[in-house]
């Protein structure tokens, strides 16, 4: 067999390029019993070597010390200026009319515009539409694997340190926070959902800019270390978040979801276009199934587990967040606490046992934990009727909006997400 080198160029390193935070621990990690499992695991997949060239890894560890620097000006001029509180309104005013209707705009918002509205280089807008059109097909058992998916990172301090500081997706919090999460989902994916004007486009700017908010005040909390961590909601961070959007095509295989590779490299395609726009552009973006691949294996080893009671919180949080209130109807009690359990089951087919432990995670019934193969007869249905049947996946796509809307209804009364950071630290 031929072997074959990954299909990767290697960044340029700028003159001023940061150091690697000490917390990214790829290199030794790779050489530990975990590393080694991984390798095993993953190296399946991919014809030659795993591992991605080290000057590509160097690079995605120093993505760690990279934040959002034109998001992140446009913030910082506003608290200098005393408009901070009128950030809001100007961006919606510039996403809604554009930002030549804004009076006086500040040389900041300018640039941020200048950078939302040039579309890149490798943006394709047909494949954008392809790959909304997978992410709407997962219908809500996305909504479900993305917010399970997540206790995975939990188990790391760069992941769980800004939601513990700032109380997101804590006690209370989390079910509210997830929801706006969802809403982030639906509206980003929906048809023409990214384009100007379109309501994913709206979406994306306004949580970059909430994250340069949250940025700046965690980034000032002395809990949080910089020199170790690198920048909170870093670039390596958040593109750790999109890399869920490639699992989540190859886990929903075992519950029925069949995408072709192509189908696959599309909605990787359109979940680069939404990283673009809240300002996430990684030192290395993988072009092949292969290399998505790659990406994961260097993932998984990037960090040590930090597990602890904050890891543990922000993990309980989200299961006890679907179930009932005291304020709930019996209805409501009865409808929460069912999904309560589906969510607890999904939790333990997908995670891996070891994160499931360490959160400390009540099991759920034996059955239970199975229920997501209940839906593999349907969705495989659908798989094999979307390639036979004229017409089925327009159908299938219309049924699958409206569970996603009438479940996101729901539960959230019909209130609009607020999308907003918070105004003081938890702690």
């Amino acid at each position: 067999m031929t072997t074959t080198r990954p299909t990767t160029t290697t960044p340029e390193v700028p003159t001023d390029a940061p150091e690697v935070p000490s917390s990214f621990r790829y290199f030794a990690n790779r050489s530990s019993a975990r590393g080694q499992q991984l390798l095993s695991m993953l190296g399946r997949f991919v014809r030659g070597p795993l591992a991605l060239p080290d000057e590509v890894a160097t690079e995605l560890g120093r993505d760690r010390a990279r934040a959002d620097p034109i998001s992140d000006t446009f913030i910082a001029a506003a608290f200098d200026g005393n408009y901070v509180r009128d950030t809001r309104r100007l961006v919606d005013q510039a996403l809604d009319h554009g930002i030549d209707s804004v009076t006086n705009a500040p040389a900041e918002l300018v640039a941020l515009f200048e950078h939302l509205d040039t579309e890149p280089e490798w943006l394709d807008w047909d494949r954008v539409e392809r790959g909304a059109l997978l992410a709407r097909r997962y219908g809500l058992d996305s909504f479900y694997y993305y917010g399970l998916i997540s206790l995975e990172g939990y188990r790391t301090e760069m992941i769980y340190k800004p939601l513990v500081l700032t109380g997101s997706y804590t006690g209370g919090t989390a079910f509210g926070r997830y929801l706006e999460t969802c809403r982030f989902w639906l509206d980003t994916s929906e048809p023409g959902a990214l384009r100007q004007g379109g309501p994913g486009r709206k979406t994306a700017v306004t949580i970059r800019v909430m994250h340069s908010m949250i940025r700046r005040k965690v980034g000032r909390h002395p809990e949080w270390d910089a020199e170790r961590l690198g920048e909170p909601l870093s670039q390596n961070a958040q593109f750790g978040t999109i890399s869920l959007s490639f699992l989540i095509t190859q886990h929903a295989k075992l519950i029925g979801h069949w995408p072709t590779d192509q189908e696959v490299l599309d909605h990787m395609h359109f979940w680069r276009y939404i990283g673009y726009l809240m300002g996430i552009e990684p030192a290395f973006y993988p072009e092949t199934v292969e290399d998505w691949w790659r990406l994961i294996y260097l993932m998984l080893n990037m960090d040590d587990p930090n597990d602890g009671p904050d890891s543990r919180m922000l993990s309980q949080s989200f299961v006890a967040a679907f179930g009932p209130s005291d304020r709930d109807s019996r209805a409501d009690r009865a409808r929460k606490a069912a999904e309560q359990r589906l969510i607890l089951g999904w939790t333990r087919f997908f995670l891996t046992e070891e994160t499931f432990t360490a959160n400390q995670l009540t099991p759920p019934s034996a059955w239970r934990r199975w229920q997501p193969l209940s839906k593999l007869a349907p969705n495989l249905r659908d798989e094999l009727a979307r390639r036979l049947v004229p017409g089925y996946t327009r159908r299938l796509d219309q049924r699958k909006r409206a569970q996603r809307d009438a479940w996101l209804n729901r539960h959230t009364a019909g209130r609009k997400a607020r999308f907003s950071p918070v105004e003081t630290l938890a702690r």
